[in-house]
This record gives C-alpha cells, structure tokens and sequence, in this order.
C-alpha cells in the first residue's frame, strides 16, 4: 500500500525484497504498472517501486516523510493515471512491420491492487467501447486481420466469455445449419470503419458475396442495462456499416435504437456502389484537379489529391506503404463510359505514381521522390521477370528488361518512362550516380521523342567514348 524504493538507514542497504512479512503471509501490492507510467513522465518520484512489501516491514525501514503514498493524491491525477494505464488508444501497440495490424495490450493489474482502486481505475476502463463480431467461419478472423490489418484485441474462448461490449456483429447464412464452434473476436471502436472496409473490398471481389449473409447488430449499454446509448456513440457504431451494401438482410437490436440512426444507416446501405466506369472516371477528375494544383504550385494540395484518386479506383495509401484492394471488380465485361479497356485502372496507377514524384521533386523531397519511383520500378520489373533486387545501379544486364518490354507494347509505357527519368532526378540530387545512368538510359527506351530525355541519353554516350 505504500509506494517507496530501497535506501539505507543507519548506512546500511534496506532490502526490501527479503524483508520478513506480517499477518496473512504479507499482503503484497502488485505495482509494475505505476512504475512504467513514471517512467514515461520523468516525475520526481523514485523509478523503481517496491514489487513486494509488506506495511509494517516499510515503517520499519523509511521515515514517514520519505513514503510515498499513491492514494494521497488528488483524484484528478488518479484519474489521469488510470486513463492512461487503461484507455485503448494507449493500449494499442504499432507492429514492426508495416503490413501486420497493429495489437492491443492492456494491463490490467491495477485492478487488482485493492478494492478502492478497483473501483477507481474501473470507471477508466469502461470509457473503452468494445465490439464483438461472430461468424461461423474461423478463416474470417484470419482474413480480417492479415487482409483488412484490423487490430483484433483477442479470440476464441475469451472473446466469446467477454461480455463489457457495446456492439455485438453476428453474421451467418439464412438457411444453413451450421453445426460445431462459432468464431469470435474483439475489437476497439476505432477499428469498426477498418472491419467495415475490408468487408466492402471483399463484396467488390467476389460480386453478390453480401447476398447471401445475414447481418444482425445488437446494441447495449454493458454496464446499465436498457440504458439508452447516446445518438452520438450510436452513430459511430451503426453507420460504418453503411458501406456494407446488398445484403440477405440486416436486423438491428439492443439498447433503444434510435429510429433516425437505424434509417440513416439502411439509405447509405440502399445507395449502390459507384460502377468500375464511375470509380475511373473520378479517378480522372481528381488527377486532374492534382495537375493543376501541381501547376499552381499547390503541391500539398495536389499530393492530396492524387492519393483521393488511388482511393477512388479502390487503392488506399498510408504514408508509404499502397495498398490495392478490390481487383476483381475491374475484371468484367464494361459496357458504358469512357473505359471499356481493363487495363484503364493500371495506366491511371502509374500516372498517379509519376505524378506524385513530380510533387515530391517540385517539393525537393528527393528521398520520397526516390523511394515512390524506385518501388514502382522494382514492382514493375518483377512483374516481368521475378527479379526483385533492390539495387536501380547494377550492370546493364539488370537492365535487359527494358528492352525487351518496350517490344510488346504494354500499357503505360510513357508514364513509366517518366517515373524512370524522374526517379533519376531526385537519385542525381541524393549523387547516386551510378542509378542515375541506367534510369537515363532506359528512361531513353520508353520515351523516344522526349528531347529533354535523349539529350540527357546523348550526354551520357558522348562521357562513355
């Protein structure tokens, strides 16, 4: 119960550790979560807190005025401590890699400490608002989290067991029996809209796929029961199923369902996908509008609005990482708008990624200029031959590739002209000299009449003779 180190008295070390204990076996206090929350605020108060002490084995060793007592402070503070012990936005840990989810920890031994802070530290907890999905498919869980990289908080029996959520997602197929173990996980709020569009990418896949489920979704208030869940909370928790369109059918339940969310909900539902034609059409206007705010010099604005025209044909990008979803959904016969060639979707891809390297270079972000061409290259050369090297400056063999791909005719070949000659720009401005001669010179093989880029190719010829 009190919070001090060891020190010496009499100049002799105080081992608290051994320190003999008293009644009932020496009631000890769990504290390693109060240590770790000075340790990350520099306070004043000793860094490394006893894991074990027994009360009258501590008034043995310290002078009052040394003690420290956690219970003494305000409870303002405490309140405080216990957000940040136990809210989930500081519960989430990013993963290493970029394309794993990130996870959840919450630690949860401050609960147990005593009945008064459990109490306290209780009500912290509970301001977390959980949901609870499950499906009769134990490959969901996998696809959620692998494909979706949704931070999945825990599954199987303790997912099942756990009854503090605000939201229950039970899906399944009307008219089959499903016998055996229903698959559940748990997730944070901040993680519906994330569930919610991997869900609508899978439905774009594999067309009708939501036709043949059922959704229901049950409100409830876990700590008063039939208490009303405010509009507000309500709102976050129904409408980001609004993306999950053409289903079986939806049944809605639970804790006073207000009837303006519920039908928001079901016309966002009832509004139908934008076509593959519709989704490249805006693409379009957006990259448009990018090339002007890029020739306005509005380069914040237009960077914006190249990574809007990814998201538009289904291609979400975080940072530097690109992820491109829904594929199948281009891959049917188009009978209307500007675009009856499949491969429409990737000439806008590689225009977008030519476009903003120019920002970055426009910007003289060479390293971000550099880093956008040089996956695309890379990519793009594997696509061919498999090579996935990471060097842009080998020897004119790893660079055969070119040539034999300007023969065929593929699509988006000047623009990937461009990211080549542009990614040697910004590898000139880093002096990788030796990426800027090959990217010139195959730059040359995709773009024949460019004469800034011939120029350049003549430039490097005359230097070999």
């Amino acid at each position: 119960r009190q919070m001090t180190t060891p020190c010496k008295q009499d100049n002799r070390e105080v081992n608290f550790d051994t320190a003999p204990s008293i009644g009932n076996g020496g009631r000890t206090v769990r504290r390693s979560w109060l240590n770790r929350w000075y340790h990350t605020r520099d306070l004043d108060y000793p860094p490394n807190l006893v894991r074990s002490l027994p009360e009258a084995a501590l008034r043995s060793a310290l002078p009052v005025a040394d003690m420290f007592r956690f219970l003494d402070l305000p409870a303002e503070i405490r309140d405080q401590v216990y957000h940040d012990v136990l809210a989930s936005e500081n519960a989430r840990r990013p993963a290493d890699n970029d394309d794993e989810p990130a996870t959840y920890k919450f630690d949860l031994a401050i609960l147990q400490v005593n009945n008064q802070l459990h109490h306290e530290a209780k009500k912290a907890f509970q301001d977390n608002v959980f949901v609870k999905i499950t499906t009769p498919w134990a490959e969901t869980i996998d696809h959620i989290s692998s494909e979706g990289r949704v931070p999945i908080i825990t599954t199987g029996s303790k997912a099942e067991h756990f009854d503090s959520f605000h939201l229950w997602i039970s899906v399944d197929t009307p008219g089959i029996s499903f016998t055996g173990y229903a698959y559940s996980m748990l997730i944070c709020l901040e993680d519906l809209p994330a569930f919610t569009r991997v869900w609508h990418f899978s439905n774009l896949n594999h067309q009708g796929l939501n036709s043949h489920l059922r959704l229901s979704l049950n409100l409830k208030d876990p700590h008063v029961p039939d208490r009303k869940i405010p509009k507000d909370l309500q709102n976050r928790l129904l409408r980001p199923f609004g993306v999950v369109k053409g289903l079986h059918s939806l049944c809605v339940n639970g804790a006073k369902v207000l009837p303006s969310v519920e039908e928001a909900l079901r016309k966002e539902q009832a509004v139908p996908d934008l076509s593959p034609e519709e989704c490249l059409e805006l693409a379009t206007a957006l990259e448009d509008a990018g090339n002007k705010s890029l020739q306005s010099e509005n380069y914040a604005i237009a960077l914006q609005q190249y990574i809007e025209a990814f998201a538009a044909i289904h291609i979400t990008v975080s940072g530097r990482k690109r992820y491109i979803h829904a594929d199948g959904y281009y891959m049917r016969e188009w009978v209307s708008g500007a675009y009856i060639d499949q491969r429409v979707r990737l000439i806008i891809r590689v225009k977008l990624v030519a476009n903003i390297i120019q920002v970055h270079l426009k910007s003289k972000d060479w390293d971000e200029a550099r880093f956008w061409g040089k996956r695309s290259i890379i990519l793009f050369r594997s696509s061919l031959n498999g090579d996935r090297d990471d060097d842009l400056g080998a020897g004119e063999d790893k660079w055969a590739w070119v040539k034999q791909s300007a023969t065929i005719g593929f699509p988006a070949r000047a623009e990937m002209g461009k990211i080549l000659y542009r990614t040697a720009l910004a590898s000139r401005e880093l002096q990788l000299d030796d990426e800027v001669e090959n990217l010139i010179r195959a730059a040359a093989i995709y773009l024949p009449n460019d004469e800034i880029v011939q120029t350049e190719k003549k430039v490097l010829d005359e230097r070999r003779d």
